[in-house]
């Protein structure tokens, strides 16, 4: 079963071979808007009271003909604006997040390549992928407007859908949600968890005039990529898809090792991944069997008190 320390542990020693070239993936993915850069951010001003009235006093003289017009205009930039945004998004951002997934997963697995950011704008990969996000926006904002709580529900029922279609571009828009929503069931508020553990980070990068928060975003994502190559595992062990269907039937470089799998890495060598507790056969975390009864490889009355139990972290 994984945890948030040993997710944050492989994350921080897979980037000490590629976190420049994740830094450099993550600032160009924002200034695309793929983590709410471009042209998400929004500035505003503030007010003395004696503006406010001096502005409104300027209204109430202004001809009735005009200040309909000035009303117009302004609804007029605002649905450009909105419509704009949302264009950018659709066309540019999402493209550029699911590239940003596939990249952290593949830098994992030993793939640092930069151009991975553009996988996704390639080929036939463009416009199935613009479909599939577009209504995975969609819908995501389309229940923010029931008081954002169900917004921010389906947003991590379909945390997966970017990583999805990362790997298979054309695969069904919902057959994509589908997955993701069955295999986060039971994991959202522990996706949430580890999301919200990153908050001390951001904090400390504001102290630096906010650039701090810069160097935070590659450990997180690298650290969501681990997290999605256990629920990659997951959805594979209980069926809820296929690697053919997951992957389209070519090598994407995202199958690699379910994290908390570790007689099977080789991407792991830290001595405190091979203690007696993982070795033992068949140790997918998410595959039951009679040989353990259901229970996860290494839990039981042997490991309830042993500090080496990777368990009671």
């Amino acid at each position: 079963m994984w945890t948030r320390s040993l997710l944050k542990q492989n994350a921080k020693e897979n980037l000490k071979k590629y976190y420049w070239s994740a830094l450099g993936v993550t600032l160009v993915a924002s200034i695309l808007g793929a983590n709410g850069g471009g042209f998400g951010g929004g500035g505003g001003g503030s007010y003395s009271s004696m503006d406010s009235e001096s502005s409104s006093e300027s209204l109430s003289e202004m001809d009735p003909t005009a200040l309909m017009a000035l009303i117009a205009i302004i609804v007029g930039i605002l649905i450009f604006s909105m419509v704009f945004s949302l264009a950018y998004i659709c066309f540019v951002g999402n493209p550029t997040k699911c590239g940003e997934c596939k990249y952290f997963v593949t830098a994992r697995n030993g793939d640092q390549k930069f151009a991975h950011l553009f996988d996704n704008y390639k080929g036939g990969n463009y416009l199935p992928t613009v479909k599939t996000m577009f209504f995975y926006t969609g819908e995501i904002w389309l229940w923010s407007l029931l008081f954002i709580i169900p917004g921010v529900i389906k947003e991590y029922e379909y945390a997966l859908v970017p990583y999805i279609v990362a790997e298979n571009p054309n695969i069904d828009r919902k057959r994509a949600k589908e997955i993701s929503r069955q295999t986060m069931d039971g994991e959202k508020l522990n996706f949430w968890i580890l999301r919200l553990s990153f908050i001390g980070w951001m904090l400390l990068g504001l102290l630096c005039c906010c650039i701090g928060q810069i160097f935070v975003v590659p450990y997180q994502l690298a650290t969501e990529a681990e997290f999605y190559m256990c629920m990659r595992a997951k959805m594979l062990s209980y069926g809820y898809t296929t690697e053919e269907e997951l992957t389209g039937g070519f090598d994407n470089g995202m199958g690699g090792s379910d994290p908390t799998d570790m007689n099977g890495g080789s991407s792991y060598n830290d001595p405190n991944f091979t203690n007696d507790a993982y070795n033992v056969p068949n140790s997918n975390p998410y595959q039951s069997n009679d040989q353990y009864n259901g229970q996860m490889p290494g839990v039981g009355d042997d490991f309830n008190n042993n500090n080496d139990n990777p368990y009671n972290q």
